[in-house]
């Protein structure tokens, strides 16, 4: 299931999926990918955690952020889990692209056993016209 992590600025969501990724680092038998639209949290970060900074890439529209995760995917048949931080950000703070965005990454999800938890910034209490797991800031 994809999990999403909603909460204002500065409620702590990117030191939650920082955490999270921390320890699965240990327990995982496959890699972890954090997609992050930035490099501020490169020492935070495990270093066996592969940090990809998306302001490096032209990315424009919804299909090219999935053709992007998709190619992550593809150079890599062990990630076991993607976190995505500040998805909203990648968006434009577009929330119909963010909802259709996590029904397509449910395909990937059930297609190649890829967990995903997504940070997003939005009102603590706002779901998305999707399933998916909400967790606590």
């Amino acid at each position: 299931m994809v999990q999403v992590i909603t909460g204002e600025k500065g409620a702590g969501k990117t030191k939650k999926l920082i955490s999270i990724a921390n320890e699965m680092i240990s327990s995982t038998k496959g890699h972890i990918v954090y997609i992050s639209n930035n490099m501020e949290n490169i020492f935070d970060l495990n270093s066996r955690i592969r940090l990809i900074d998306t302001s490096q890439f032209p990315i424009s529209s919804i299909d090219s952020f999935l053709g992007f995760v998709y190619g992550i995917i593809s150079e890599d048949y062990d990630i076991d889990t993607i976190f995505i931080d500040n998805l909203n950000n990648i968006f434009k703070d577009n929330f119909e692209l963010v909802e259709e965005f996590i029904k397509n990454i449910k395909f990937a999800e059930e297609k190649y056993g890829i967990s995903f938890i997504l940070g997003i910034r939005a009102p603590e209490n706002r779901t998305f016209n999707v399933e998916a797991e909400y967790l606590a800031v």
